[in-house]
């Protein structure tokens, strides 16, 4: 008899890649911080505590667990990674994502600006802490810091937008510029504009395109904390093309499989990559809520790892804006998928705009088809400590157009306030 196979996911926040490791038909075992009410209805939950010097894995529940895997921002909790991965090793679970070290180079600010300029991109300049180079000494990859004007100041070890601020260039002299900056913080130079994403479904010969999000941000704690996602997006086929060859660039040059997200911000007709995410992101439920996406993107992610090889609906499909896409693979569902499924999607998280219990939001988690088009997810416990500032819940909304599905999603966070007015929600 086939036993359904079995995978730990650990992350700060594990519900959305949880849930899509379920509909592609995995056990979860799930380490993350909030133990979310639905995640708990979704897999065996375990705390991953803040501190894991002294942490060790539980025997008892990776019993018989083909691998383990991570989502955000584990990739920005370096300490932890190794610690988590030197316990999987322990109890012999494979990872089935990008290594500790292989995620340390791949966050490197200097590699994307390198990869981006390796497919004669431009890339955006960025100043790490110790020794700039001068103008004399400077690579021809490297963007003169002097010609620079608006920079945002963002942690080397943060996700979500969290603490990233913008700065001045009139402040500092090319010179100075690394001695204002903390250890564990870096300067990228700042493009206005709109953040779009693309997803990418990769293996040790092959990219495939999923699709594009736009990015919803501000949140209680920056102007530019991510508060959510919209999509799919369509953007110029040069853009889409630039996004393509620098993905098929970052997987020759590092060699990873599964999923990966490359945020970016659209300026216009451009498009500036700022960021590398090797790993199930937070617009990854959108594409795989919505009509021409593979429903379960982690359970491709989990078998491109197992097998270094694109998963067979994939074969055929190449990070090209002229070859074959995701949309037609047989990864989709089966005909009527437009019967089953909404064309755009729309998250936005909810946060607390003061410190409160959680009221009991199952009621409204109830009413939605949390496998198909959900209403609301990441439902706190009834009755757990809320801070200031943190996230309460995510709403989505679902319809014909993104404008609909913005919509929608507006009406159930009114839906939300009107059922608990007491609360004072951001």
């Amino acid at each position: 008899m086939q036993t359904t196979p079995k995978i730990l996911i650990a992350g700060g926040s594990v519900r959305a890649a949880t849930d899509s490791a379920q509909r592609g038909g995995w056990q979860v075992i799930a380490y993350d911080q909030y133990g979310d009410l639905d995640l708990q209805e979704l897999s065996i939950w375990q705390s991953l505590p803040a501190e894991t010097e002294n942490w060790s894995l539980d025997p008892t529940h990776v019993e018989h667990v083909q691998g383990w895997t991570y989502t955000g921002p584990f990739e920005n909790w370096p300490a932890d990674a190794v610690k988590f991965f030197e316990q999987a090793d322990k109890c012999s679970i494979p990872l089935l994502g990008v290594t500790p070290q292989l995620l340390k180079r791949i966050r490197d600010p200097r590699f994307l600006q390198e990869t981006i300029a390796s497919i004669n991109g431009k890339p955006l300049a960025v100043i790490l802490p110790g020794h700039t180079a001068t103008s004399a000494s400077r690579p021809a990859t490297q963007v003169d810091p002097s010609q620079i004007q608006e920079w945002i100041r963002k942690p080397l070890h943060s996700g979500g937008g969290f603490n990233v601020r913008e700065v001045s260039q009139a402040n500092f002299t090319e010179e100075s510029f690394h001695l204002s900056l903390d250890e564990l913080e870096y300067l990228q130079e700042k493009v206005h504009g709109v953040p779009q994403s693309c997803i990418f479904m990769a293996s040790s010969s092959r990219v495939a395109r999923i699709g594009w999000t736009e990015g919803l941000i501000g949140t209680p704690w920056g102007k530019y904390g991510y508060r959510g996602s919209a999509g799919p997006i369509t953007v110029p086929p040069a853009i889409d093309e630039l996004a393509c060859s620098l993905a098929n660039a970052i997987v020759k040059a590092t060699g990873l499989s599964g999923i990966l997200g490359i945020d970016g911000i659209r300026c216009e007709e451009s498009w500036r990559p700022i960021e590398i995410n090797p790993r199930y992101t937070a617009s990854c439920e959108i594409l795989e809520g919505t009509v021409g996406h593979p429903p379960s993107l982690m359970d491709l992610h989990l078998k491109a790892w197992q097998s270094e090889l694109m998963p067979p609906c994939f074969k055929n499909a190449s990070a090209s804006s002229g070859g074959k896409t995701a949309e037609k693979s047989s990864c989709q569902s089966a005909s009527g998928d437009h019967l089953q499924r909404p064309h755009f999607g729309c998250k936005q998280i909810v946060y607390a705009g003061e410190t409160f219990l959680a009221p009991d939001l199952s009621a409204l988690w109830l009413k939605s088809d949390s496998h198909r088009s959900p209403v609301i997810a990441d439902i706190p416990i009834p009755g757990s400590l809320i801070s200031s500032g943190h996230p309460v819940c995510t709403l989505f909304g679902w319809g014909s157009s993104i404008a609909d599905a913005r919509r929608q999603c507006s009406e159930h966070w009114s839906q939300l306030t009107t059922h608990f007015p007491a609360l004072k929600l951001d």
